[in-house]
């Protein structure tokens, strides 16, 4: 579509030379966009699975998007000793009696774009790229990109601008008068706020095809950008919301239409129901108590400090604002430092704290509320009713038969970061599987791909 000369000026203000502190703004990259459309898709439905393969890599520059630089000082990246050969390692097949190389697993059957595997002292033993991507490829994170918001609000919380334990509307005005803002920060990072209902989208949208209902609507992530900016009046505006969130342009409307039309559906801490909405209020708080976009959030006090080697992207709408749940870009080797980080006890590798070590204890251990919150609802409570649960934004799986206890990010399509509680390794997969979150990617995934490694590598260090 073309712009009017208004518009053009207005989208120049704000991105091509936009900058504050240390982000700069950035406007689509039209040829891009043109090279999707190809393929049948582009801004409008890049995210929908079928076209996982053609727009998941570099996907920022169809957006409107901030960047994140990365810092200075960038953590070394050196190769261990000893590598590990993924063809060398056979798991059993489907068919009885046959077997798969973990290699042709990861690359055909997982659909995976990019891997990197590392051990706790951040040297990698392991990484691959394909479907044409690279070292400094960066790609869409979906929702692991929660669990870097998360990290953002820790980094935050240590300074004593935010507080788990405070209601929400101390931060977010929008719901005062709702039972949201009554409701305190520590449900909303753990999904335990009684969220459920979303039912805010156009018509004809995906919904993300997941087992129990809409995690999220087509209005919250198209209100910040997620499908580009169209011209209206002059101005750049989301494009057409649903018929019951028509005029919103901005998350905070959102929020706030949102929190005056439905009430939570559990007392807070009862059920754990994965909702992207709890995400956003996070997110949103951190906005309004450091009076920062989202992007510059991530700037001061999470990318700069984390030794990340590559500049992370964030989708951003008319006024700079993000979600917090499925907007990031990095690269696959910024997406395993996630989880050294972790693995370290919030450190980088100098061993400056980054988060606090409470908050990876937190994550680790998880609590009795949380713990019981996790089965009583969610599919995934159902699929693993034990030895499981969600603290932070982040995911836990334990199993003592193996011994392979570990964290992680996720994401729709296959993104996941993941340490081994006990031995510190990280694997950070980019996968663009065409089938959104579900039994087979989740088999695929924790199961054929991530348990059988970590405990590869466990038995390799041990025995070394």
């Amino acid at each position: 579509m073309k712009k009017s000369i208004l518009a053009i000026a207005t989208a120049a203000a704000l991105f091509a030379t936009g900058t504050q502190a240390h982000v700069t703004y950035h406007e689509p990259d039209q040829q891009m966009e043109k090279n999707l459309n190809v393929y049948g898709t582009g801004i409008k439905d890049w995210e929908y699975s079928k076209f996982a393969r053609f727009a998941m890599v570099d996907n920022h520059k169809i957006h409107y998007w901030a960047e994140i630089p990365a810092p200075a000082e960038k953590m070394p990246m050196k190769k261990a000793a000893k590598q590990l050969d993924v063809s060398k390692i056979t798991v059993p097949d489907v068919v009885p009696g046959n077997t798969i190389s973990m290699y042709n697993l990861m690359r055909d059957r997982a659909e995976i774009s990019s891997y990197v595997i590392m051990n706790k002292k951040g040297e990698i033993i392991a990484e691959d790229y394909w479907n044409n991507s690279k070292v400094d490829t960066k790609h869409q994170l979906h929702s692991a990109h929660k669990s870097f918001t998360s990290m953002a609000w820790a980094a935050v919380e240590a300074t004593g601008l935010v507080s788990a334990d405070e209601k929400a509307e101390t931060y977010i005005k929008e719901l005062k008068g709702t039972p949201w803002g009554k409701i305190k920060m520590r449900h909303y990072l753990d999904m335990t706020s009684g969220s459920n209902t979303m039912d805010m989208s156009r018509e004809g949208w995906h919904n993300w095809e997941m087992p129990d209902g809409n995690v999220t609507d087509s209005s919250m992530s198209t209100v910040a950008g997620y499908a580009g900016l169209v011209e209206k009046d002059g101005k750049l505006v989301p494009p057409v919301q649903a018929e019951n969130a028509k005029g919103i342009t901005r998350l905070g409307e959102y929020l706030e239409l949102y929190a005056h039309n439905h009430d939570p559906e559990w007392k807070p801490g009862e059920k754990y129901q994965y909702r992207c909405l709890n995400t956003e209020m996070v997110a949103m708080a951190l906005v309004r108590a450091t009076g920062k976009p989202l992007a510059e959030v991530y700037d001061e006090y999470l990318w700069s400090k984390g030794g990340f080697n590559n500049y992370g992207a964030m989708y951003v709408n008319q006024d700079k604002d993000s979600i917090g749940s499925g907007a990031y870009n990095t690269t696959t080797r910024d997406f395993a430092i996630g989880s050294f980080i972790m693995a370290n006890g919030g450190k980088n590798w100098k061993g400056e704290q980054v988060v606090p070590e409470s908050f990876v204890k937190e994550v680790v251990e998880g609590d009795p509320v949380v713990k019981k919150a996790w089965a009583q609802i969610s599919y995934e409570g159902l699929a693993v009713p034990t030895g499981a649960w969600y603290k932070n934004q982040f995911r836990t799986l334990t199993d003592p038969e193996t011994g392979v206890d570990f964290s992680m990010m996720l994401g729709t399509n296959g993104q996941v970061s993941a340490w081994d509680h006990n031995t510190g390794n990280v694997i950070a997969i980019f996968g663009d599987y065409r089938n959104h979150t579900g039994q087979a990617m989740i088999h695929t995934y924790f199961f054929d791909v991530i348990k059988p490694l970590f405990k590869r590598l466990a038995d390799e260090q041990a025995a070394s």
